[in-house]
């Protein structure tokens, strides 16, 4: 096993970059070693390696990964090589747009003391509240399986904590996984219409989910699975108008319901997809999962009921690219008919025309029938078309569609950072059934930054975004400081 350090035995030539070394713990061995799913004296398995190297870039702790073998004297060995990222990460992300301003301040430690442990803390500031969030992740801190997850932010206007224990699974052959959960929230919800800066409803909401799962694979290898599993919940959720005198009265529900998941597991390394010149795993797996809740009126609902969902996910590649198609669904029945549903869709593809340029496109669409309070599509100042203004599209009905070509000018600069440019347009726009639709272009330029030392491989985008004027809205120019893209890698148009 070979463990480098920030700046490798061959870098480290000047003072900067021998005090970044000292001043950051090397990934232990045992962290690594828990990653690989191969042991000494084991038949040879090209896909248990190719899946340990996923299991270590997956971490998110590491700049470069290798695994690979060597014939010796002694037989075959397998040499493995790893090097870190500079974890220690401060986290600025800035938008104006319109007179409104959205930033975030954050710094994240993602290998405290060489464990591959998360903390951090971020403060962000939005035209509808000011909140701080801190963080904690220890994956494997129960006999090297059972991992804890604990956050907690204190909103201007409320409170949230979720807690997690959680044992996942390890490799696409493992044969369990179990979760349990606790997510407590009283925040105050705002309900946006037709573009307004101002909220036309505000509700106080109390929620409470203590939620548990398990899951049991019936097939399970390097190629894919086939797993059945069961969730269960109990919940109370309650809105009260914001004016209105006492409290809300406590509505508490309980939930439950098996699932299937069936997968044919399928990887390519791709380089400067999210990131600049750096080696990615982009996951082309064509995936099923479909389960129902049921809900029934002994367990405080007003109508026996069941939940159907679904999602599935497929990829594929060409000579010149790759890309995949997100689909899923959910469905509330119950005696008085259809309660609640949404679906979502959404396509996104690649093409690497040289080893320096790419274009990708996205395209996502979905539907809701009577969304909680809250829950609606909300596109704008983060979400959607670069230039929008906060809320600046909501509804029942979304959709979503973004062009980019990017050019790769160094993968990397003063061995710090990778660097790009891009220009782009977006398209979209969210509306409720019966009413205008409400969409818009947005077109801009932009820089793509990407640390070559850092483990993680999304570029911080700083984008300079025009929006152009339809009959409901004016023009403008917004700059947005951001990571990554303007869409969910899920597909969908919610968060």
């Amino acid at each position: 096993m070979q463990r480098e350090n920030i700046f490798g035995r061959g870098e480290a030539h000047d003072f900067a970059s021998r005090l970044v070394n000292r001043l950051h713990a090397t990934t232990r061995v045992s962290t690594i070693r828990r990653e690989l799913l191969f042991d000494v004296g084991e038949p040879f398995d090209s896909a248990r390696l190719a899946e340990s190297e996923r299991n270590l870039r997956r971490l998110g702790v590491f700049r470069e990964v290798m695994i690979d073998t060597l014939h010796t004297d002694a037989g075959l060995v397998v040499r493995v090589h790893t090097a870190d990222g500079w974890s220690t990460k401060p986290d600025f992300r800035f938008r104006s747009s319109g007179g409104q301003v959205l930033y975030t301040v954050a710094l994240d430690e993602e290998n405290l003391l060489g464990t591959a442990s998360q903390a951090g803390i971020r403060y962000r500031k939005t035209p509808d509240r000011s909140s701080v969030l801190l963080h904690l992740r220890r994956p494997r801190l129960v006999a090297g399986r059972v991992g804890v997850e604990l956050q907690y932010e204190n909103r201007s206007d409320g409170r949230l904590f979720f807690g997690r224990v959680s044992q996942p699974f390890f490799a696409l052959a493992s044969p369990f996984a179990f979760r349990a959960d606790l997510d407590q929230r009283e925040e105050r919800v705002l309900r946006f219409y037709d573009g307004e800066r101002q909220a036309r409803d505000t509700l106080h909401r109390r929620y409470t989910l203590i939620g548990a799962g398990a899951s049991w694979a019936i097939d399970a290898g390097s190629g894919g699975y086939l797993r059945w599993g069961v969730l269960g919940q109990v919940r109370r959720e309650d809105y009260l108008a914001e004016g209105a005198s006492g409290l809300a009265p406590a509505t508490w529900t309980a939930a439950a319901g098996p699932y299937l998941q069936w997968r044919r597991a399928r990887f390519v390394v791709a380089r400067g997809f999210r990131g600049v010149g750096r080696r990615e795993d982009i996951d082309l797996s064509t995936t099923v999962l479909a389960g129902v809740w049921v809900a029934p009126r002994v367990a405080g609902y007003q109508h026996d009921g069941v939940a159907p969902y679904f999602s599935g996910r497929t990829g594929g590649i060409t000579r010149t690219g790759f890309g995949y198609l997100d689909l899923s669904g959910n469905l509330m029945l119950s005696e008085a008919g259809v309660d609640s549903a949404s679906a979502h869709a959404a396509v996104t593809w690649i093409w690497q025309l040289s080893p320096r340029h790419f274009a990708i496109a996205h395209g996502a669409a979905g539907a809701q029938y009577h969304p909680r309070p809250g829950q609606e599509f909300d596109l704008g100042l983060g979400l959607g078309p670069r230039a929008a203004l906060q809320h600046a599209y909501t509804g029942d009905r979304a959709f979503f569609t973004s062009a980019e070509y990017r050019y790769a000018i160094a993968d990397e600069v003063l061995r710090l950072t990778g660097l790009g440019v891009a220009a782009f347009v977006d398209y979209g726009g969210a509306w409720y059934a019966g009413s205008v639709r409400r969409a818009g272009v947005h077109a801009g330029v932009g820089l793509r930054i990407a640390s070559s030392r850092s483990p993680g491989v999304e570029a911080v985008r700083v984008d300079l975004a025009r929006r152009l004027a339809t009959a409901s809205d004016r023009g403008g120019w917004a700059l947005v400081i951001g990571k990554g893209f303007p869409f969910q890698s899920n597909g969908r148009l919610d968060f």
